[in-house]
């Protein structure tokens, strides 16, 4: 993306002159301080902005084609909200054969897919259970894998592990890297949390506070596939954090300063 700027009808700027690109197969972190419009810039990428709620700037090319404000999202795009969004009327195999579905894969087949991911990610024996049946981290892993059933050249994730405990996290962390990992696919990961940011990215890319600019690019030097328990206990890992974290900090400072009062007219 080159330039990108959004600012709502309302009046409020969410990000100004953002530029940055992902190579095709490379997960990138996404971190800043809260409001700071990260989820804004995946709503953009993926095309859920409409014209009328907001004013759109700059250039978005996915894979050769361009996306703009209003257009139907972009073919081959996967996104993995906060919330697991099951179906709550459908069971975990029937939430993972969803996208299959709708483009019309036959029956046996999307179930062989679907039995497949399943067992993946270590929910089989739960595929007939209904979402209100079982954990918050079981029902973001069948999230996780409902979206990639169908097999997009690019996921986004709005910080779809950060309603969970940080032993879940971790795990789940791990079946992320172990998926995509040689699988091809293009993941832009959004989060708060700078230790998920460099645990998962290949690159972390740190946004100001809001507008949303980017402010740094990190290379994170940590091999894939990565075991997130390990990596925390390395000493790499400490240092890196605390060196990305004092620029991360000065931007947590400067969003929590309250506004500048108007100067008095005279």
């Amino acid at each position: 993306m080159t330039g990108l700027g959004v600012r709502f009808h309302r009046g409020a700027e969410a990000l100004r002159d953002v530029s940055f690109s992902v190579r095709p197969g490379e997960l990138v972190a996404v971190v800043g301080p809260s409001g700071c419009g990260k989820s804004t810039m995946l709503s953009a990428i993926a095309a859920l902005i409409p014209p009328e709620e907001a004013e759109v700037r700059g250039e978005i090319v996915i894979a050769g084609t361009p996306v703009r404000p209003g257009d139907r999202p972009p073919a081959g795009l996967g996104y993995v909200f906060q919330r697991d969004a099951l179906f709550p009327w459908r069971t975990v195999l029937q939430n993972v054969e969803v996208g299959l579905e709708i483009r019309g894969v036959p029956r046996q087949e999307r179930e062989r897919r679907a039995r497949a991911l399943v067992a993946l990610v270590g929910l089989d024996g739960f595929e007939h259970y209904y979402p209100h049946q079982i954990s918050g981290g079981m029902r973001q892993r069948a999230a996780l894998i409902r979206t990639l059933a169908y097999g997009p050249r690019l996921i986004l994730m709005d910080e779809p592990f950060g309603a969970l405990d940080a032993q879940t996290r971790m795990l789940l962390q791990g079946e992320l890297l172990r998926i995509w990992f040689g699988s091809g696919t293009t993941v832009v990961f959004v989060t708060h949390d700078l230790a998920e940011a460099i645990t998962l990215g290949e690159r972390v890319i740190l946004f100001s506070r809001r507008p949303g600019r980017v402010a740094q690019i990190y290379d994170v030097p940590f091999p894939q596939p990565r075991d997130p328990i390990a990596l925390r206990g390395a000493t790499e890992f400490a240092e890196l954090h605390a060196y990305i974290w004092r620029t991360l900090a000065e931007e947590f400072r400067t969003a929590l300063a309250p506004e500048p009062a108007a100067a008095d007219a005279v």
